[in-house]
């Protein structure tokens, strides 16, 4: 991040870290509105206008898991300040010590795991289907590390299989331009996400999760390369 943009959001921190405190016994609905609130308030500081397309793709009255490439460290602020729908994520253990963002991520529900053991694997796998099942939409990152550019690395094995599990509808995200939050020397300030078309239980069940991973990850990629302004549903 830019030091002009770290000056910027800095008299936001101390306020965000005491809501986060406030916020944890609330009821779930009014902790991830306030996280929402939150995401839009610090892009809005920092100055940078996010394009949203296809939010009208979302349907509302479905459990989602919404499956997005994964660009910069700030990729889910852009999520919680577009999506028309209340949603938690699906992180590595390491993330839950992140100052502020962890707990914000505890308060909306967010899945954290141990990646390199399989006890830790097994438990989100067990922990996402059990959300999903009870009506809460979860976003996954599939790549399991920033791609840091505009070419996505390859999706990790078994990212999808909660969506196999539980039977959701499952939404492709695209994040553009998300990693210039990361840069230094950076002077683009345009953001974009796109929210595909839905894909239901019946379209893909049947499909071998190899198969389906490498479609998602190219209907996504296809979006990246188009700009913010450009960009469609």
């Amino acid at each position: 991040m830019k030091t002009t943009d770290f000056l910027k959001a800095l008299p936001l921190l101390p306020a965000s870290w005491l809501s986060s405190l406030i916020q944890q016994n609330k009821p779930l609905p009014q902790r991830q509105q306030r996280a929402e609130q939150w995401a839009k308030s610090l892009l809005k500081t920092l100055g940078y206008p996010l394009t949203v397309k296809g939010v009208e793709n979302i349907p509302l009255d479905e459990t989602i898991y919404f499956v997005s490439n994964h660009q910069g460290t700030l990729d889910p602020v852009l999520v919680l300040a577009s999506c028309p729908v209340h949603v938690a994520f699906i992180s590595k253990k390491e993330n839950e010590k992140m100052p502020i963002f962890g707990r914000w991520a505890r308060n909306i529900g967010t899945i954290h795991f141990d990646r390199n053991s399989r006890e830790g694997n097994v438990h989100m796998l067990r922990e996402s289907s059990r959300q999903l099942n009870s009506g809460h939409n979860l976003l996954i990152f599939p790549e399991g590390t920033r791609s840091k550019g505009d070419r996505m690395n390859p999706f990790k094995e078994g990212a999808l299989l909660p969506a196999y599990l539980a039977k959701a509808t499952i939404v492709p995200v695209t994040l553009q331009n998300a990693y210039i939050l990361d840069r230094k020397d950076d002077k683009s300030r345009k953001l974009g996400i796109t929210y595909g078309k839905p894909i239901p239980f019946s379209e893909y069940g049947r499909l071998d999760k190899a198969e389906f991973a490498t479609q998602l990850h190219a209907i996504i990629q296809s979006r990246i390369d188009i700009s913010p302004e450009e960009s469609d549903s």
